[in-house]
């Protein structure tokens, strides 16, 4: 008995080895090529700024005026969520085509708003990286550009120039 035993984790070793041993697939050549995560740190400017909440008095027109403070800042937090997870989004795939750092410091200028140069809704954002040649600021949709050109990308981004390095083609 011990000895069928022996034989059997004998056997079930040796398959283990050749199942360990076996060739692995590495995937396709954009992920062998960049395996690295970004990951951006944020601050908020504009009409996204984070605002001290002072201690409520005793008084009720003290206790009013924290409560609604408290609901503006929650409100505040739910957009800047929002805003970092789109501008994440719009860095992530440019990426590989900019060859961004993996830690990059990015603030985040303003909340959806138009302008004069983009007429779509976008958060504006910018980050210092080489392949800008100093700045680079960004524009970041919800949840894609439905304008050409540029249409499908997450965003667009633009060198201290003012030209767009990514996000200026149609998504096909």
């Amino acid at each position: 008995m011990i000895f069928q035993l022996e034989v059997f984790f004998f056997l079930f070793s040796l398959l283990s080895i050749n199942v360990l041993a076996a060739p692995v697939n590495q995937g396709d050549h954009i992920s062998i090529l960049f395996p690295r995560v970004l990951t951006p740190a944020f601050s908020f400017t504009g009409n996204l700024t984070s605002f001290e909440i002072p201690p409520a008095g005793t008084d009720k027109e003290s206790i009013k005026k924290n409560k609604k403070a408290v609901a503006q800042q929650s409100n505040r937090a739910q957009q800047q969520a929002v805003a970092q997870q789109l501008v994440s989004n719009v860095l992530t795939n440019a990426q590989p085509v900019l060859g961004l750092p993996d830690n990059l410091a990015v603030t985040i200028l303003n909340n959806f708003h138009t302008s004069r140069s983009d007429q779509e809704k976008h958060i504006t954002f910018s980050f210092n990286a080489p392949s800008c040649s100093g700045t680079c600021v960004g524009h970041a949709y919800n949840p894609v550009s439905s304008v050409t050109p540029g249409k499908g990308q997450p965003g667009k981004i633009f060198g201290s120039t003012g030209a767009a390095i990514f996000g200026d083609k149609d998504k096909k």
